[in-house]
């Protein structure tokens, strides 16, 4: 077994990698979200400014077993990387996945990262035992934090969310709500940035310790060309105070690739400004423009950590349900 970088450049050996993380990510999951080659080529052909990206393959007989990745952001939380390992189910239980865990957490010490997340996916009733837990464990990560993968079957009824956007438009007569479709008007990123820059420190993260993200709109316009790169739409409803400022937003993600999936990104209101039911009138608004605009949708997947009792709730009154869980694990490295 050979592992090394993958040529990123190189058509045919970046779609071995992608169908192993493919198939890795499917595996025993019927609800998981597709991560389209597209997407994933303009990541790592392309990083975003302020982020880095690398990925790694096993070959075996000029054939991709596994394949890992690392992401790291270059602006902010710099002691941080996050990382993903994933082998071809037809090969799992022969040192694949251990040679190449090995082989990203050294990537990640070289950078002088002392923090490594990674993400994981199973049933809520394999928790306590499920065998991505043990092979994280075995390799010094620990449970950190747990989210829950939901999603919602579309369409949700018209009737429903206006009854809903109804119940909730009494408690923020004082604020406009409005949708972009990509571009964000150029004034209102300042604000926008502001308050997206503090959702990894406003949401719960369990034992993971974030800093305030340190997007600008001039990252955030850069961000924009590249998602449109990758195919991305991204559907974004904004809450407007009296003096103009964005105080809340939340987005989704659409792509042609794979046209029936839609991603929930984020959905944060500013703490002075929350008790307004904006939470709920704002994704009850972006789901509207997303039946208007992408009918052939039909789910939207979202994951919240499971102690986050308000955005649950939300989540519940519109009609997601829960189909696993979204465990993240850390290890702490000394360098």
């Amino acid at each position: 077994m050979l592992i090394r970088q993958v040529d990123v450049h190189d058509d045919a050996e970046l779609g071995q990698a992608h169908a192993v993380l493919d198939a890795a990510l499917r595996f025993e999951r019927p609800y998981a979200p597709p991560w389209p080659l597209r997407e994933l080529a303009v990541d790592l052909r392309n990083p975003a400014p302020g982020e880095w990206m690398g990925a790694w393959a096993a070959w075996e007989e000029h054939a991709v077993v596994g394949m890992a990745w690392v992401w790291e952001s270059l602006v902010d939380n710099t002691d941080k990387s996050w990382l993903q390992v994933c082998v071809d189910p037809r090969h799992r239980g022969r040192g694949v996945g251990s040679a190449l865990a090995e082989q990203v957490v050294a990537c990640c010490a070289g950078a002088g990262r002392t923090v490594l997340l990674t993400e994981s996916a199973y049933p809520e009733a394999a928790a306590a035992d499920h065998g991505y837990r043990r092979f994280a464990e075995r390799h010094g990560f620990r449970l950190a934090s747990t989210e829950v993968h939901r999603v919602l079957d579309l369409p949700v009824a018209d009737r429903r969310l206006d009854e809903l956007a109804a119940a909730a438009a009494p408690r923020h007569t004082a604020y406009r709500l409005e949708t972009f479709a990509g571009d964000v008007p150029e004034e209102l990123l300042p604000s926008l940035c502001h308050v997206r820059n503090h959702l990894a420190v406003d949401a719960p993260t369990g034992e993971i310790d974030y800093e305030p993200e340190a997007e600008t709109p001039e990252l955030y316009r850069e961000r924009e060309v590249r998602l449109r790169e990758q195919g991305r739409v991204r559907l974004t409803t904004l809450a407007m105070a009296p003096g103009g400022e964005v105080v809340a937003y939340t987005d989704l993600a659409v792509t042609p690739d794979e046209p029936e999936h839609v991603h929930q990104w984020g959905t944060m209101v500013r703490r002075d400004h929350r008790g307004h039911r904006l939470g709920l009138g704002l994704k009850v608004g972006n789901l509207q423009a997303l039946q208007r605009s992408w009918p052939g949708a039909r789910l939207v997947h979202t994951g919240n950590a499971d102690v986050n009792a308000h955005m649950i709730g939300i989540n519940e009154a519109l009609g997601f349900r829960v189909v696993e869980l979204l465990p993240e694990f850390q290890r702490r490295l000394e360098l």
